[in-house]
């Protein structure tokens, strides 16, 4: 056989085999290509307004269990009124921010620089004033709307009862709740 002949035959060789390869030949069924993987959407917790621009807190609250509320002042027919957050000690949050290893704890302690954005976290905001804080409430009634008491003109965690009677403050209804926990916190003021 020639040297022409030989490498004719086996260029005829590699080419029925790279149409055999490719799926080329009769009887063979074409192979389709991969389609590609298929992206499943996650779902997104509800989203959490922005803090105040300044303001962290990192680690972030755990739901909450319930607002506290403490007289803060009596003033002679008027007393004010105080609220925050408590929130259960999930995955060791209280011990993490430095309070201990108790079954439920503020969000941090008087006094760090993470409390105001923390607490804020945890209870959103007011659905009366649109301030970060509490809905306050005296009876079932806001305080907003309410001859019995009014707001503190600068701070949402707080309120002055003008009167006696039910209080109640509570955390916005976009916030998370522990399973054994409440929104509100209530006092009663005789």
């Amino acid at each position: 056989m020639s040297t022409g002949t030989w490498i004719a035959g086996l260029s005829s060789a590699i080419a029925v085999g790279v149409l055999v390869g490719c799926g080329g030949s009769q009887g063979s069924t074409p192979t389709q290509p991969t389609p590609p993987p298929t992206t499943v959407a996650t779902p997104q917790a509800t989203p959490t307004p922005l803090l105040p621009v300044g303001l962290v807190c990192d680690p972030t609250p755990p739901p909450i269990l319930r607002m506290q509320l403490k007289i803060h002042a009596d003033e002679g027919g008027h007393v004010v009124l105080d609220s925050k957050p408590l929130v259960p000690n999930i995955d060791h949050y209280c011990d993490r921010v430095g309070i201990g290893n108790w079954r439920f704890c503020e969000t941090r302690i008087e006094g760090d620089p993470q409390r105001v954005a923390c607490d804020y976290m945890a209870v959103g905001i007011a659905a009366d004033t649109g301030r970060w804080g509490p809905t306050w409430y005296y009876g079932d009634v806001l305080c907003s709307q309410s001859t019995q008491c009014h707001l503190h003109p600068t701070e949402q965690f707080m309120a002055v009862a003008k009167n006696s009677g039910t209080f109640r403050a509570c955390a916005a209804d976009d916030r998370p709740v522990a399973s054994n926990g409440t929104r509100c916190g209530g006092i009663d003021i005789n």
